[in-house]
């Protein structure tokens, strides 16, 4: 249902109806990544290992959401020591401030990598990649990033900045509860859902290799820009924004590359305020997958 949706809005760019825009954001929500999850075999202290767990993690929030029920399930097999989860695919660890949707996307190689498999860890955190997870860092990070597109759309953060600590509650357990009509009505409450410019705010990554422990996160460019969708005389596809953040690639090489969204793989002709109005992420970045075709 929800890739016909986008076929229909995103793709054809057909206006939806009240009811039908509400539909796409409820499936948008909705939206999990079936995950595997194995315990590293250095961390098991029992024999028979512990069986893997099966888990869906929602599409837009963080990989720490799912650390709970991993330690409820690895727990008991664990070695002494201090619990500090990660998850590690291909040998690399995975950095849990991108929305675990957009993790997939970018990371995962072909239609059939189902459900995705990760190594998760609780011992030998590597700090020196990954920022530690702390009680409300998670949190944290979320708000600095809608802080951030708040300026972008309108001009300034301080319609975030000023939010009570009652009100980022109430909004980050929209967020973790996958709560989209409560967390839209709070947004229009705390006047975050009305943008005061044409400018919105988008987050590329481009992954040009095969994503492993030998080429791992060095494999991945990474750019945080607004654009101005209104300035464009013709409407604003992501042709034209690729052909502008990345000028080394030629139309040829683009050509070379797909283009996944939310899940959906979508023609870079696409409009791009089409895209921004009904796949943009809760902290409201649209975030735009590059990579190989082949994928």
């Amino acid at each position: 249902k929800f890739f016909m949706f986008i076929h229909i809005f995103v793709m054809e760019g057909t206006k939806p109806t009240t009811s039908q825009a509400a539909d796409v954001q409820r499936e948008h929500w909705r939206g999990a990544v079936a995950l595997k999850l194995e315990l590293h075999p250095d961390e098991v202290t029992t024999v028979p290992p512990p069986a893997p767990l099966f888990v869906l993690a929602p599409r837009l929030g963080y990989l720490p959401q799912v650390a709970q029920q991993a330690l409820e399930h690895f727990g008991s097999v664990l070695p002494p020591g201090e619990n500090e989860i990660w998850f590690e695919y291909q040998g690399v660890p995975l950095k849990w401030h991108i929305p675990t949707g957009s993790l997939f996307d970018l990371l995962s190689e072909g239609d059939g990598q189902y459900p995705w498999c990760l190594t998760v860890h609780f011992r030998s955190y590597p700090r020196n990649i990954l920022q530690q997870v702390t009680g409300d860092s998670m949190q944290a990070s979320y708000f600095n990033s809608l802080k951030e597109s708040a300026y972008v759309l309108t001009g300034s953060s301080n319609s975030v900045m000023s939010l009570t600590k009652k009100s980022q509650q109430e909004l980050w357990q929209n967020v973790l509860q996958s709560q989209d009509v409560e967390f839209f009505a709070n947004m229009q409450k705390m006047d975050l859902a009305k943008p005061t410019r044409s400018r919105i705010p988008i987050r590329v990554y481009h992954r040009e290799k095969v994503f492993d422990s030998f080429t791992g996160w060095k494999s991945i460019d990474y750019l945080s820009k607004s654009f101005d969708i209104d300035a464009e005389k013709d409407e604003l596809t992501a042709r034209h924004l690729f052909r502008d953040c990345l000028k080394s690639h030629s139309e040829e090489e683009l050509g070379k590359v797909k283009l996944v969204v939310a899940g959906v793989e979508l023609s870079l002709d696409v409009n791009v305020g089409d895209m921004y109005s009904h796949l943009k992420n809760a902290d409201n970045w649209l975030y735009l997958v590059l990579k190989p075709a082949t994928s």
